[in-house]
């Protein structure tokens, strides 16, 4: 090889080495590193605000620079008796509504503000015209059994896997009150939560008292994608909008998921959304577009 082909070779390598650094430098800047292009001082805004708003960062906040899409949803249509009789076999104890429920037929007791009531058994079902589902087991008194958290959850989990159309869910998170406790799922879809789509599970020791149970059909992503804003931007609004309350909160989560409200429609899109949960057990959702918190 003469000296100026080796020349050109060296100099082509260091050009392609400088772009790849630089590359490099700038996909670490939109995702977090606080060392590059004054993330030190929006470090410190962020600090600043949160410090105002009376919370408590106890998380990582995820890198940014991602691309998305709305999804587009369709609701999910069921038969009712396709979902209670499921939904009653799963429940522990349970033959005697079941009987009823063969016996008598299934017939709405009531039914106004696009709200329609059942009754069974020792539960009452409620649906609702957009297609969210409660079913609720009537006449608790306000002593239970001592119980844990993770008893409570192994009974959710096993009710689930009984039932087809919820053995698919995700396990999100718990909440732990004195006499109750509160066991959500949620769908995902292409490995994001789909944070529209959930289940409920109330449980008073180890019995579960009421199931909360909403469900969409993803259609898939729209075509045009987007980049979303990065996450300490998302906070800094959040920190806009949220007041402090009489106790100071610590945000738990941060993560990136589908949200929207539930709708009486056909097909629907549904923005990206920054989750923010608190240990008070507060959730707000951030638009991850437009930075706008979703109601």
């Amino acid at each position: 090889m003469d000296l100026s082909r080796a020349k050109t070779v060296l100099i082509c390598t260091f050009l392609i080495l400088n772009i790849f650094l630089l590359y490099q430098i700038l996909l670490n800047e939109r995702g977090g590193n606080t060392g590059l292009f004054g993330r030190k001082e929006e470090m410190s805004r962020l600090e600043a605000a949160l410090q105002e708003a009376g919370l408590s960062l106890e998380v990582p906040l995820p890198k940014g620079g991602v691309r998305l899409a709305h999804m587009i949803v369709e609701p999910w249509h069921f038969q009712l008796q396709e979902i209670v009789v499921p939904l009653l076999e799963a429940l522990p104890g349970e033959k005697k509504a079941l009987e009823e429920l063969n016996n008598s037929g299934f017939y709405p007791s009531s039914s106004e503000n696009s709200l329609s009531a059942y009754h069974i058994g020792e539960y009452q079902l409620l649906v609702a015209k957009e297609g969210r589902v409660t079913l609720k087991r009537l006449g608790w008194g306000k002593s239970v059994d001592s119980f844990s958290l993770e008893e409570s959850e192994q009974v959710a989990r096993q009710i689930i896997n009984k039932v087809p159309f919820l053995n698919n869910l995700i396990y999100d998170y718990s909440q732990k009150y004195t006499n109750e406790t509160v066991i959500n799922f949620r769908q995902e879809y292409e490995g994001f939560p789909l944070y529209a789509g959930y289940l409920q599970i109330l449980m008073r020791g180890v019995t579960p008292a009421a199931l909360y149970f909403y469900r969409l059909e993803p259609v898939g992503l729209a075509e045009q994608i987007r980049e979303i804003i990065p996450p300490s931007t998302a906070l800094l609004r959040f920190t806009e909008t949220y007041r402090e309350k009489n106790e100071k909160a610590g945000i738990i989560e941060f993560s990136l998921g589908f949200y929207s409200q539930e709708y009486d429609a056909e097909r629907w899109e549904i923005p990206p959304v920054w989750r923010i949960r608190l240990d008070n057990g507060e959730i707000y959702y951030i638009n991850a577009f437009t930075g706008i918190l979703e109601q």
